[in-house]
């Protein structure tokens, strides 16, 4: 066995443990990899029946505005993701915190998202319906969840969000 051999821990070779990685940027990582994954889900369209036959088409969420919220949830996990593998290569003095920048991405990118599917049309009529489908509901969970834990990562780890003040500064007087 070759002393570098992914089989082996060599000389170069390490081990990775999965347990190191911090619970809420694992469910960063994790929510987007479902975020992207669900995205090629039937995100909205359309399905009738009419005298025992019937039909169905639907779209994915890579259309309109709903791609760039697609973007943004899949940067705040690969930002996690760089800070998590890749933690030496990152500057050390950036102005917002990585656990602030990935709620703030994953936040709008959920946000942009649940609005291009609610401003697609949407009908019941009889034999048949419109609308957003199954799939931008496990993608809306998705999302959600990945901004939750950049949320808990963020309070965890103590950043700040830049221009906030916590009540450290004593009130104006009257």
């Amino acid at each position: 066995m070759a002393p570098d051999s992914p089989t082996g821990a060599g000389a170069g070779g390490s081990s990775f443990d999965i347990s190191s990685i911090n619970r809420n940027d694992l469910g960063v990582m994790i929510a987007g990899a479902v975020a992207f994954i669900a995205s090629f889900f039937p995100y909205w369209g359309f399905s009738y029946k009419f005298a025992g036959r019937g039909a169905s088409a639907s779209i994915s969420a890579w259309h309109s505005y709903a791609t760039v919220g697609l973007l943004l949830l899949f940067a705040a996990a690969i930002l996690i993701a760089v800070k998590t593998f890749a933690a030496s290569s990152l500057p050390s003095n950036l102005p917002v915190g990585l656990h602030v920048a990935a709620a703030g991405l994953a936040g709008l990118g959920v946000l942009l998202l649940v609005l291009r599917a609610f401003t697609y049309p949407h009908a019941s009529i009889p034999g048949g319906s419109y609308g957003v489908k199954w799939g931008a509901y496990v993608l809306f969970i998705a999302g959600i969840a990945e901004v939750v834990f950049a949320v808990l990562g963020m309070r965890e780890s103590g950043e700040e969000i830049p221009g906030m003040n916590r009540g450290t500064a004593a009130p104006p007087a009257a």
